[in-house]
């Protein structure tokens, strides 16, 4: 199991829920771009869908105990994300994924707008 993960929205350091993740976490973040495209959903948070085309700007963490912190985020990310692990610059990472339709939604080319 991977003890990474990439976050891309109100999980950023300095974010809105960054007091969430904050305790789960060790060291400081890693900035990277994730295989994909970044969407406005219009009710304070984004959607992220991969994609080998686009890249979306994120930050990657170490979690302190991911068998803890997981099920957490899980929650926190609610049922309409999926927890998927990918291959980021050649070593596992877990990421959240959109798993419903961005119909209507606009992308965020820049990223997330509390970066």
């Amino acid at each position: 199991m991977s003890d990474r993960i990439a976050v891309y929205g109100t999980l950023l350091e300095g974010a809105a829920a960054w007091h969430l993740l904050a305790p789960l976490v060790v060291g400081p973040p890693e900035p990277t771009w994730l295989p994909g495209t970044l969407y406005d959903t219009a009710n304070g948070y984004p959607a992220l869908k991969l994609d080998a085309d686009s890249r979306a700007p994120a930050q990657v963490f170490r979690l302190r105990d991911p068998d803890r912190a997981l099920p957490l985020l899980d929650e926190y990310e609610g049922p309409d994300y999926e927890r998927r692990q990918i291959d980021l610059d050649g070593q596992p990472c877990w990421v959240y994924v959109w798993i419903g339709s961005v119909k209507g939604m606009h992308p965020l080319p820049n990223g997330w707008p509390n970066q």
